[in-house]
C-alpha cells in the first residue's frame, strides 16, 4: 500500500479572527511571547513545550522551512498535534489572535491523519449523505439500548474491540432514556414546516440524537414565532474537524442554499442551540474566502445566525429561585466566544442571583464536538480535571454552552462526584 505523501503548502489559506492569511504568514505572526501557554489544557496536563500552542506553532514553522522532515518525526508530530483540543483559548489569549487550531488542522490534513476512529467518520458521513437512513439506524440502536442488549455487549467485551470503543464511550455518556427529536416531534404532532415561518431552527446533533430536551426547550423559546425545523441538516463542522474539507464545504453550501430558499421572500434568522455549531456558521464567510461569490452569500447568511442566548427566556419567576451553587462553562471549538459568555453570565446572574459563581469554574475547557471519541487525545483527562474543579468549589450544577460538553462532564460527575450535575444552558428556562 502506497503511503500518502505529506503535502503542507506554505501558500495554503487559513482563516482566523484577522481574516484569511497564507499558512506561512499566519505562523510567522507568532512572537513567542508565551501568553498562550498557560491557557492551553494540553500544556497544563503535560507541562511540555511541544504540547503548548507556541510549541506546535514552532514545530509547524520548522516543517514549512524544511528544517525537519515529517517522515523522521511522524510519531511525535501525531502525538503533539492530536493532543490539541481545538478549544481556541490560545487565540483568545494571543495579541495577534493567531488561529493555532487552524494551523493544527492544516497539519493533520497535510499528513492525511484522522484523529477520529475511521468507522465513526463513515457513520457520521452517512448522517450527511443519507439522513433518513441514519435516522432509522439511530432509532434501531436506541431500541437495542433500551432493551439492554448494548449493555450485554459491553459486559461481554464486544464494545471493547478497538474499532467499537467509541461506541462504548457513547453508551457511557448518553442518558438512559432516549428518543430521536424527529420521533418526539412526530408524537407531539409538531409541524416541521409551518405555513409562515418567522425563524429557522437548526438543532445541534446532540439535540437531535443525544438529549432531545435541548431541542424541545429551544422550541419553547421559539413558540411566539413559528420556526422551520431543519432536521438531519449537517453544518459541515464534523467533517471540517475530523473528515474531508471538501465534504465540509459541500455541506456548508447545501445549508446556505437551503437557507436562501427558505428566505426567498425575506431573510429569516437561523437559530441554533450548539455553541460550536453557532461559531462555525458565523465562520462561513472565511470558509468561502477563496470563492468571492459564495463569500458574499455567506456574509448575508452569517448576519442572520443567532445563538439561543439571544432569545428571551420563557421563565417569569423571581430571580434566584434555586438554592444550588452554580457554575458556567464556556467551551468552544476553533473560535473564542467572549460575547456569548458575557451574555450568558448576565442571564444566569439575573435568574440565579447570589448562587451563581461569576466566573468559569475551571482553567480547562471541556472537550466539545465529540473530541473525546478521538484516538490519541487527552480529552478525557481534561474532563477529569474539570470534575476536580467542580468538587473544589463545591458546585452543585454547571451549565454548559455545548451539549456534548454537558454530556461528557455529567457522565464523569456521576462516576467521581455525584453531588453535582452538568446540563446544557437551555435547562435554565426549565428551572422551577
Amino acid at each position: 500500500m502506497t503511503k500518502k505523501p505529506f503535502l503542507l503548502s506554505p501558500q495554503r489559506l487559513v482563516s482566523g479572527p484577522r481574516g484569511p492569511r497564507t499558512l506561512d504568514c499566519s505562523v510567522d505572526y507568532c512572537t513567542r511571547c508565551n501568553a498562550c501557554v498557560q491557557s492551553c489544557p494540553s500544556y497544563l496536563l503535560h507541562r511540555e513545550e511541544a504540547f503548548s500552542p507556541r510549541g506546535r506553532n514552532q514545530i509547524l514553522r520548522l516543517l514549512l522551512e524544511c528544517k525537519i522532515k515529517p517522515s523522521d518525526n511522524e510519531p511525535l508530530l501525531k502525538r503533539t498535534f492530536f493532543s490539541c483540543q481545538l478549544c481556541a483559548r490560545c487565540s483568545a489569549a494571543c495579541a495577534g489572535e493567531l488561529p493555532v487550531a487552524e494551523h493544527v488542522l492544516a497539519l493533520r490534513r497535510a499528513g492525511g491523519w484522522s484523529s477520529m476512529p475511521r468507522l465513526l467518520v463513515y457513520f457520521m458521513r452517512l448522517y450527511g449523505a443519507h439522513p433518513l437512513v441514519f435516522d432509522k439506524i439511530i432509532s434501531g440502536i436506541l431500541l437495542l439500548r433500551r432493551a439492554g442488549i448494548l449493555g450485554l455487549l459491553r459486559i461481554s467485551g464486544v464494545l471493547s474491540l478497538p474499532f467499537l470503543r467509541w461506541g462504548a464511550h457513547a453508551h457511557t455518556i448518553l442518558p438512559h432514556s432516549l428518543r430521536t427529536l424527529r420521533t418526539v416531534l412526530k408524537k407531539q404532532k409538531t409541524a416541521l414546516t409551518p405555513d409562515n415561518p418567522q425563524r429557522i431552527y437548526l438543532p445541534s446533533f446532540e439535540a437531535q440524537y443525544a438529549d432531545t430536551n435541548i431541542g424541545l426547550y429551544t422550541l419553547q423559546l421559539l413558540k411566539d414565532k413559528p420556526a422551520h425545523i431543519l432536521l438531519a441538516q449537517p453544518s459541515g463542522l464534523f467533517e471540517y474537524l475530523y473528515g474531508s474539507e471538501t465534504i465540509s464545504l459541500t455541506q456548508a453550501k447545501n445549508l446556505l442554499t437551503r437557507w436562501e430558499k427558505l428566505s426567498a421572500r425575506r431573510k429569516l434568522p437561523l437559530v441554533t442551540d450548539g455553541l460550536e455549531t453557532y461559531l462555525f456558521l458565523k465562520h462561513y464567510p472565511l470558509l468561502f474566502a477563496s470563492l468571492p461569490g459564495w463569500q458574499k452569500r455567506a456574509e448575508d447568511f452569517a448576519a442572520q445566525v443567532k445563538y439561543i442566548t439571544e432569545l428571551p427566556l420563557c421563565k417569569t419567576g423571581p430571580a434566584g429561585t434555586t438554592n444550588a451553587k452554580t457554575g458556567l462553562d464556556i467551551s468552544s471549538v476553533l473560535y473564542p466566544s467572549d460575547t456569548i459568555a458575557e451574555r450568558t453570565r448576565k442571564i444566569l446572574k439575573t435568574h440565579l442571583g447570589k448562587n451563581f459563581v461569576e466566573c468559569e469554574y475551571s482553567r480547562f475547557v471541556l472537550p466539545v464536538a465529540g473530541s473525546a471519541f478521538a484516538e490519541g487525545y487527552c480529552a478525557r483527562e481534561v474532563t477529569l480535571e474539570n470534575v476536580k474543579d467542580v468538587s473544589r468549589q463545591q458546585l452543585e450544577q454547571v451549565y454548559c454552552l455545548s451539549g456534548w460538553a454537558a454530556l461528557e462532564l455529567n457522565a464523569a460527575l456521576r462516576r467521581h462526584y455525584p453531588q453535582a450535575r452538568a446540563r446544557h444552558w437551555i435547562y435554565v428556562q426549565a428551572e422551577p
